[in-house]
Parts: C-alpha cells; sequence; structure tokens
C-alpha cells in the first residue's frame, strides 16, 4: 500500500521579494509554501478558498499593513482560528502587544535566526495537528 501523507500549507505574506525567497526556500521542504507580496492579494487567495496551517506575515507593507490583515483574518469567521506568526523589524514593545491584542501566536523580529524560524513554526503547525486530531 501506498499511503500520501500531505504536507501542511503555509501562507507567507511580505513585501520583500527576497524575504519570500529566503523563507519559502527555508520551509519548502517540510511544507507547501504560498507566497504573497502584499496583504491584498494574501486576502484574495484566502477568499477563493485556500486555508493554510499556518499564516507568516510582515507588518510594514503598502496598501495594507499587517495590522490591518490580521484584523481583517480575526473577523472572519472562517480564517480567525489560523495561527499567524509576525515576523517583522517592529522594535517596540508596544507595537508587539497591539499584536498579540489582535490574536498572533508567536512573533520574530528581523533579522531572524533560521534555525529558530523553523522550530517556531513547527511548534505552531504541530499545535495544529493536534486540535485536528483531537477534535
Amino acid at each position: 500500500m501506498i499511503y500520501l501523507t500531505m504536507k501542511r500549507k503555509v501562507l507567507i505574506v511580505d513585501d520583500s521579494r527576497p524575504m519570500l525567497a529566503l523563507l519559502s526556500g527555508m520551509l519548502k521542504m517540510n511544507y507547501d509554501i504560498v507566497s504573497k507580496q502584499s496583504a491584498v492579494a494574501a486576502l484574495e487567495t484566502l477568499k477563493e478558498g485556500y486555508l493554510p496551517d499556518l499564516i507568516i506575515t510582515d507588518i510594514n507593507m503598502p496598501e495594507m499593513d499587517g495590522f490591518d490583515f490580521i484584523t481583517g483574518l480575526k473577523d472572519s469567521a472562517k480564517l480567525a482560528g489560523i495561527p499567524i506568526l509576525v515576523l517583522s523589524g517592529l522594535q517596540t514593545s508596544a507595537d508587539r502587544l497591539k499584536l498579540y491584542k489582535l490574536g498572533i501566536d508567536d512573533y520574530i523580529s528581523k533579522p531572524f535566526n533560521p534555525e529558530e524560524m523553523t522550530l517556531r513554526v513547527d511548534k505552531l503547525i504541530n499545535k495544529v495537528s493536534m486540535r485536528v486530531s483531537v477534535n
């Protein structure tokens, strides 16, 4: 018998092409990656029915910033349960507190340690897998 295991899905949202390439390269071995250069494009993809197991997003982006993106996710019954990891250069505690109050699951500062990023992504994905298998 052949058993096919579905890779978990990760949506990466960042306006920087090099950052998208770096993150995709790091994670594509273990996860199916969809990357978008704007929050607007990411929301469109989500509205079209793509449901990732994790969203990694930047905050400082044109058109729609990460704060508004996260608020939009949390206001949607269909999307509110998707874990969110923010990867950003925000330096103030007030910004990070605002993000946690919006409902993010984790925060990593840029520049970041690739091993730490991979471990945190794995941890959030495993948390989702455990929730799904328990229910």
